[in-house]
């Protein structure tokens, strides 16, 4: 498996899992809340929250990590 594969995938099970997280709160918080309204919500929030893919030039070649909002330092493979 190359890098950007496994950054890809933990990216999106990162993703999906923080969504849900966000829906369930949204689902237990809201009742009356619809559908499309919970998913606009945990969509963008989601997408603030989580961890970005970046890739930088160096002498090496490409290098590909992880930037989050909750962590200082990028985290590399």
């Amino acid at each position: 498996m190359n890098n950007i594969i496994k950054y890809r995938l933990l990216s999106f099970i990162a993703f999906f899992i923080i969504f849900l997280i966000i829906w369930s709160i949204l689902d237990f918080s809201f009742e009356n809340l619809y559908g499309a309204y919970k998913a606009m919500i945990s969509g963008g929030l989601t997408a603030i929250l989580a961890p970005k893919i970046e890739s930088q030039k160096t002498q090496s070649g490409k290098q590909y990590q992880f930037k989050w909002i909750f962590l200082k330092k990028p985290i590399t493979f």
